[in-house]
């Protein structure tokens, strides 16, 4: 499977979840903290499924790990969007 068909399946699982709890405005009432959590456990429960031989299932849990790393940037990119200030300036993204 090549790169284009599997980030066209992280594409469909992110606009999945977009329909499921909200867009942007469930997005950004979440900390990054929260997303970075999130990740982590989709992530996890991969190598669970990997290790049990259910690679069907790991791998869709891979996918909505990926999607929900795209929501993160997503938020992040608002976030950054929204400032006067340089990306670089320490506080107000609410992720540390």
């Amino acid at each position: 499977m090549d790169a284009d068909r599997i980030l066209a399946e992280v594409a469909a699982e992110r606009a999945r979840q977009d329909g499921r709890w909200g867009g942007a405005e469930h997005d950004d009432a979440m900390t990054m903290d929260a997303f970075a959590q999130l990740i982590a456990d989709y992530a996890g429960w991969a190598r669970v499924k990997a290790r049990e031989g259910t690679f069907d299932e790991a791998r869709q849990r891979l996918v909505q790990a990926a999607a929900l790393a795209v929501a993160a940037i997503e938020r992040l990119d608002r976030d950054l969007a929204g400032r006067s200030a340089p990306a670089d300036t320490p506080g107000g993204l609410g992720w540390e």
